[in-house]
């Protein structure tokens, strides 16, 4: 490894154990009688049932794409998948067809009730382990990671 890079390593493996928190966080959500007992979902089927803040509300693909901090070619291709399970479907808007709208079906309202409600329980579960003190340092930490986060940017 180049002497320059090395100054990195530990930021690197820091990472990674953040990393490997959310895979497992994600797994047990979508898993032991979550969303994937029912559903094959992947993270970004999930980022798609996501952006719908209120779920029972109607958004264009640009305000999704917004939600879901995705490009809207990605949200398009995720909605597609969500509209062929039934869990989500499109409509033109009556005022002007230009715009398409895009709505949870009753299974995606139930779907997304369902991993809102796993999430917040595995929260609980993982950080519920935490003392409180514990709990308001990761809170700091990461807010504080996220402030300085926000200040990098790709092209």
């Amino acid at each position: 490894m180049p002497e320059r890079y090395k100054k990195y390593k530990d930021l690197e493996e820091r990472m990674l154990v953040m990393k490997r928190f959310f895979s497992e966080f994600f797994r047990q959500t979508v898993t032991k009688n979550g969303v994937g007992d029912k559903v094959d979902f992947s993270i970004l089927d999930l980022k798609g049932i996501s952006a719908f803040l209120d779920y029972h509300s109607e958004y264009t693909m640009s305000e999704l794409s917004q939600n879901a901090h995705l490009p809207l070619s990605n949200i398009s291709a995720i909605i597609d998948r969500l509209a062929k399970r039934g869990i989500a479907r499109r409509r033109r808007d009556p005022k002007d067809r230009r715009i398409v709208r895009v709505y949870l079906t009753e299974k995606g309202k139930k779907m997304f009730r369902d991993f809102m409600k796993k999430r917040g329980e595995e929260l609980e579960n993982s950080l519920g382990r935490l003392s409180e003190k514990d709990r308001t340092d990761l809170f700091k930490a990461l807010e504080k990671a996220t402030e300085i986060f926000q200040k990098i940017q790709y092209s």
